[in-house]
């Protein structure tokens, strides 16, 4: 409403100040009226009229003179057609030629001009002269021409008087708006928002006892009825979320020893398979150890060479020693802890623990660590788990034996992780019940690859774990992290080892990758952020 009234008021300025310069025009047209009357007037009498003659010329002097004397000029010029003056407020100017275009215009044309001479732009304007330009005439003919130079100072007077009562009126309608608009607005706008922000902070803090009281049946007494329906609902639902919370703690309870004891289960099926190499694996040096006992038992046998047993039978049961104790370190139940994790020293512990087995005797194995390779935070127990997991199923690729490579290094994301296209989920297939959700297994579309977990410049540890075994089949590859799935015989494993491979590498913000050929063998990517 200020910025109407101002737009008015500056409207209202400048609509003065054309009427107050046209009235200006106007004038100056009726003093060029009365030069016309005055030169009508003598040649009255004279059978021939030329503003060149002496004795009209002096009249016309005459009459200039006693004009502006009364008037105030800056300047009066009459002159004929060619521009030579005849009379003028400055007496020594007689006789000389005039030259201004828009003098010579008017007499050419037969028309009434002005130009008015000011300082400023359009917001703000001085004016300093009005100059009227008009031809004069005598029996139907233009005889000359007149250039009157009036000032137009008190046009600015009568402006800033003008602009001074418009001004007035603004701060007066200012005083008015400022007092009944706060007034009318602080009734029926400002005080119910106040309550209503009031209200929104307790409501904030979970306190949903408070209502507002109706006074108004206007838009913010509508709102008000509205906000306090919302709270009444809200009311309801939060009873109802912490209802829901409470049954979903004790499902997520329920959930978390379910899948305790999966890891559990899946650590046994290991340790059963595990059980076998040992057993053969401890056999051969406790053969040995049987028979170095019965050769000492024999008599004549000689102090250095007694020594000598005795040393082999002592490295004999430190083989044993390390063997079981091996064994019972991966075996032993362990709280999850998060702690600084060697990835180097897990994958060497896991691959020293399973060089036991017996199908392990015919695989080479390759190990390419990178030393000084940066930490990653995680359970050093449950990383084990998972590399031996995979380690196995790629021994179980090559039963005829091959080389398993166990690369490590320092992997820095550079424009963009590489492409998710050999991450493999398991989608929702047609036999699975409608109660499962595979949501966090299934398989990235193409916009959820640009949302990866790593952006670039994140420094990650990768683990490369590859075979030159059979392969996976193209269609298996969707189906590896699926539990349960499995392409061995039921004495080769239970389907889960991947399944919680998967879950134990996302859950310390990792991702894995997988990429097979049949034929050629198979290649696990395993990446961690690094410390």
């Amino acid at each position: 409403m200020m910025a109407a009234i101002l737009l008015i008021g500056f409207t209202m300025s400048k609509i003065n100040e054309k009427r107050i310069l046209h009235e200006k025009i106007e004038s100056g047209g009726r003093m060029v009226q009365d030069f016309q009357v005055m030169i009508d007037f003598i040649a009255l009498n004279k059978k021939e009229f030329s503003l060149t003659h002496p004795s009209i010329r002096k009249e016309i002097q005459e009459f200039v003179q006693v004009y502006t004397r009364e008037r105030a000029f800056r300047d009066l010029i009459i002159s004929d057609q060619e521009l030579v003056i005849v009379a003028s407020m400055h007496p020594e100017r007689l006789g000389q030629r005039f030259s201004n275009d828009l003098l010579a215009q008017s007499i050419k044309s037969g028309q009434f001009n002005t130009q008015v001479e000011k300082l400023g732009g359009r917001l703000s304007t001085q004016y300093k002269t009005l100059i009227l330009y008009s031809p004069l005439w005598f029996g139907g003919r233009v005889a000359g021409g007149i250039q009157m130079e009036v000032p137009i100072g008190d046009v600015m007077r009568h402006l800033l008087e003008s602009q001074k009562m418009i001004l007035i009126s603004i701060i007066l309608d200012a005083i008015v708006l400022i007092i009944f608009g706060s007034f009318l607005l602080s009734r029926v706008l400002v005080t119910p928002l106040k309550e209503l922000v009031q209200l929104t902070q307790k409501i904030s803090e979970g306190d949903f006892s408070q209502k507002i009281e109706v006074d108004s049946k206007n838009e913010t007494g509508q709102l008000i009825s509205s906000f306090n329906r919302m709270i009444e609902r809200l009311k309801e639902k939060q009873e109802s979320l912490d209802d829901h919370l409470k049954s979903l703690e004790s499902a997520n309870k329920q959930l978390k020893q379910a899948q305790e004891e999966l890891l559990r289960t899946e650590k046994l099926a290991s340790i059963g398979r595990f059980a076998a190499g040992v057993a053969h694996e401890v056999g051969n040096p406790l053969g040995a150890i049987l028979g170095y006992t019965s050769i000492l038992q024999q008599e004549g046998i000689e102090r250095e060479e007694e020594k000598d047993y005795l040393n082999r039978i002592e490295k004999e049961i430190e083989r044993i020693n390390r063997i079981v104790r091996e064994l019972l370190d991966f075996s032993r139940p362990s709280k999850f802890e998060i702690r600084e994790v060697n990835v180097n020293k897990v994958a060497e512990n896991a691959l020293s623990l399973l060089s036991y087995q017996k199908d392990f005797k015919s695989i080479q194995t390759q190990l390419n660590l990178q030393p000084n390779l940066p930490l990653i935070k995680g359970d050093e127990s449950q990383l084990s788990q998972v590399f031996i997991n995979i380690i196995l199923n790629g021994v179980d690729a090559m039963p005829n034996g091959g080389t398993l490579r166990i690369q490590s290094d320092e992997y820095l994301v550079e424009d963009s992780f590489p492409s998710r296209e050999h991450r493999l989920y398991a989608p929702r297939r047609k036999g699975d019940p409608m109660e499962s959700d595979y949501l966090h297994l299934r398989k990235a579309d193409p916009i959820s690859v640009l949302l990866t977990k790593f952006t670039k410049g994140d420094r990650l540890v990768r683990v490369r774990i590859s075979d030159t075994g059979v392969g996976i089949k193209k269609e298996d590859l969707e189906r590896i992290f699926d539990p349960f799935f499995t392409t061995k015989f039921p004495d080769k494993g239970t389907g889960l080892g991947l399944s919680i491979s998967l879950r134990i590498v996302e859950s310390m913000g990792g991702e894995i990758r997988v990429e097979s050929e049949m034929g050629k063998g198979s290649m696990f990517e395993l990446y961690f952020p690094a410390i």
